[in-house]
């Protein structure tokens, strides 16, 4: 088993010259181009939707959406990178933008600054409007009913949701649908991406979120983060197919690895 850390150390000494290596990149401007993801341009789509019906654009990052001290804090950080993207073509074409926040009541400063960050980028700091940023309080079922009747009095043009999704997003997407909005989302659970499969017209799989969150944002670290965790995709599945191989021979894949 002693013997095994040598591979450990392999793919950790990989990745970390694919970091150094991209980050460099990343920050000259010369990063492979990824692949055009359709979910990202059905967003601007969308508000333009919402503006032509006279309906705000919404958005959401699920009730439970602003977890930062979890495992899961990784989807709070792609859904705050949507949130200021929305806020900045909000802003751009003069849609109105309604944000449905997480009852974790420690993101709303992160919340609120990303939708000021926004509008102050598209030279529109004095069109935002506080009031756009909704908490509900404590709890999935109150943040579910208080953002469905949203949905239901004020209408929806693009219904944006992007984040940490439990037993919420079933609801909340098939009331927007209900209401004749535009569904874009998706989320990292893939317990949970069966909905957004389901009923949404565009949909991030999994995740596509991060891919698509890295390139909303226009982050060099946060792109260049892309490419670095493909290399160690790469590596697994190298891995995979080589223990296929020893297997075939009737050699033990972890004998043969632990040999290395």
């Amino acid at each position: 088993m002693k013997d095994g850390i040598y591979l450990d150390l392999t793919l950790l000494i990989t990745l970390i010259v694919a970091m150094w290596y991209y980050n460099k990149v990343a920050l000259a401007g010369k990063l492979p181009p990824l692949r055009k993801i359709p979910a990202i341009d059905a967003i601007t789509e969308g508000v333009g939707k919402s503006i032509e019906e006279n309906k705000p654009v919404h958005y959401a990052m699920g009730a439970s959406g602003g977890q930062l001290y979890t495992q899961l804090v990784s989807m709070t950080l792609v859904a705050l990178a949507f949130l200021n993207y929305i806020s900045k073509l909000c802003a751009k074409y003069g849609a109105n933008l309604i944000v449905h926040m997480p009852y974790q009541a420690e993101s709303i400063p992160l919340i609120e600054a990303m939708v000021r960050d926004g509008y102050k980028s598209e030279g529109k700091p004095e069109f935002f409007n506080p009031g756009c940023l909704r908490y509900y309080g404590y709890g999935a079922l109150t943040w579910t009913q208080s953002v469905t009747a949203s949905y239901d009095t004020e209408g929806v043009g693009l219904n944006l949701s992007i984040g940490i999704f439990y037993s919420d997003c079933p609801i909340s997407l098939e009331m927007a649908k209900i209401k004749g909005g535009l569904n874009v989302g998706g989320t990292g659970r893939w317990i949970m991406c069966y909905a957004f499969a389901m009923m949404c017209d565009y949909v991030f799989l999994g995740q596509e979120i991060y891919v698509a969150g890295a390139m909303v944002s226009g982050n060099p670290q946060m792109l260049s983060g892309v490419f670095v965790e493909e290399i160690g995709k790469y590596f697994s599945y190298i891995l995979l197919a080589l223990g296929f191989v020893v297997a075939a021979m009737g050699v033990s894949a972890a004998t043969a690895f632990f040999a290395l």
